[in-house]
C-alpha cells in the first residue's frame, strides 16, 4: 500500500511540477521560512480533502438533486465565506433557506452553544459547512490571470513574485498590479468569478442546485 501511494505522489508531481513546488512531504509548497524550511499543504492534508470530496460526490450521486432558491446576496455571502477563512469561525449554509450562519469554535457563549446544537441536528442534511479556498487554488488563479496579460514585462514581474513565494506573495502580486486600477479591478473580478464557480461546484457535489431570485 505504501508503494502505491509513493507512485501516486510521484506521478502527480510529474503532472503538476510546472504549476507549483512540491516534494515527498508537501503536495503544495506555498513558500519557505527564513531557515529554508517549506510550508504549505502536506500530502496527508491533500489526500484527506480528496477523500472528503469523493465521499460528498458519492453521497450526492446516490440521491436526488435538491433545489436551493436564494437571493444574489445570500449566494454572495457563500462566496465570501469560501474566499476568506477566519480562524476560530466555521461557516455553514442552510440549503433550505439559503442563509449563511457563522459559528464560533472558541470562547462560545450561550447563543453559540444553541446554534451549535441546531447545526448538529441538521448537519449534512440542512446545514453544510462551506469549505474555504486553499493556497493551491490561489496560486493557480494568479498563474492563470498572469497568462491573460499582454504586458510581457508585467507578466515576468508577476511570475517572479510567484516563484519567490512566501507568506506575502498574494499581497506583493496585487501591489504589482496596483499602478493600474482597471487592471487590479480586472484581477479582483477574475478571482471573484473563479470562486463563484467553485461554490457552484461544491453545491453540486452535495447534491444541490442553486437558483438565484
Amino acid at each position: 500500500m505504501r508503494g502505491k501511494k509513493k507512485n501516486k505522489r510521484k506521478n502527480f508531481k510529474e503532472d503538476t511540477t510546472r504549476l507549483f513546488d512540491q516534494d515527498e512531504n508537501f503536495y503544495f509548497i506555498a513558500g519557505y521560512t527564513d531557515g529554508g524550511f517549506p510550508y504549505g499543504i502536506t500530502w496527508g492534508e491533500y489526500e484527506a480533502e480528496q477523500s472528503r470530496e469523493a465521499m460528498m460526490k458519492e453521497k450526492a450521486g446516490g440521491g436526488h438533486v435538491r433545489e436551493l432558491k436564494c437571493t444574489r446576496q445570500q449566494f454572495q455571502e457563500s462566496v465570501n465565506a469560501y474566499h476568506k477563512f477566519v480562524d476560530g469561525i466555521d461557516v455553514f449554509l442552510n440549503i433550505e433557506t439559503g442563509d449563511v450562519v457563522k459559528l464560533r469554535t472558541l470562547d462560545r457563549d450561550e447563543e453559540d452553544e444553541a446554534l451549535s446544537e441546531i447545526i448538529e441536528e441538521g448537519l449534512n442534511e440542512v446545514y453544510f459547512q462551506i469549505p474555504h479556498r486553499w493556497p493551491g487554488e490561489r496560486y493557480s488563479d494568479m498563474m492563470d490571470f498572469s497568462a491573460t496579460l499582454e504586458d510581457k514585462k508585467l507578466q515576468s514581474t508577476l511570475m517572479h513574485i510567484m516563484t519567490r513565494g512566501g507568506k506575502k506573495m498574494a499581497r506583493r502580486f496585487k501591489h504589482a498590479l496596483s499602478s493600474d486600477n482597471q487592471l487590479l479591478e480586472r484581477y479582483h473580478d477574475f478571482i471573484e468569478e473563479r470562486d463563484r464557480m467553485r461554490v457552484m461546484d461544491w453545491l453540486e457535489s452535495i447534491g444541490v442546485k442553486a437558483t438565484m431570485e
